[in-house]
Parts: C-alpha cells; sequence; structure tokens
C-alpha cells in the first residue's frame, strides 16, 4: 500500500474529466479509501443547487461503479462559506 487515502477533488460546474478518470486509475493502484470532494458548489444558484450536486454525484457513482470505490463517501464544498465572495 502505497496511499492511505485518495481526496479527489471535483469542480461540480465541470464534473469528471480526463484528469479525474486518470487519477481513479492511479488510486485503483495505490489506495483502498477515496473521498470524493464536489469543489464550488457555491457557485451554483441556490435554487438549482441540490438539485445539480445530486446529478453530479450520480454522474460520480455510474462512473464508480465498477471500481473498488463504488462506496465512497461524496462530500460537497465551497471555499466560501455561505456563497459569499470576499
Amino acid at each position: 500500500q502505497i496511499i492511505d487515502m485518495m481526496i479527489l477533488v471535483i469542480n461540480v460546474l465541470k464534473g469528471i474529466q480526463t484528469q479525474t478518470a486518470e487519477c481513479l486509475v492511479i488510486g485503483e493502484i495505490t489506495t483502498r479509501k477515496l473521498i470524493v470532494v464536489l469543489n464550488k458548489v457555491d457557485l451554483l444558484p441556490p435554487e438549482e443547487r441540490e438539485e445539480r450536486v445530486a446529478a453530479v454525484e450520480k454522474g460520480i457513482r455510474a462512473t464508480l461503479r465498477g471500481t473498488k470505490f463504488s462506496a465512497c463517501a461524496i462530500v460537497s464544498c465551497a471555499a466560501c462559506v455561505g456563497g459569499e465572495k470576499v
């Protein structure tokens, strides 16, 4: 085991990109644990946020279905608490 855990940060506005898939391949080789972090949720319109995050999570779950990370945690975060810009 090379790595204890992998944290995969995904921009919620872009979803899974080519480099995301490449990181998943590396993760399959190097670790047993993964947490997916959906970043930039504060940039989603508040009235659409819940629905769009759920749609991205669904796509990620579909991608992870064939991996050992199929049951990993997916969490959302924002650099600007409450969506407030500083």
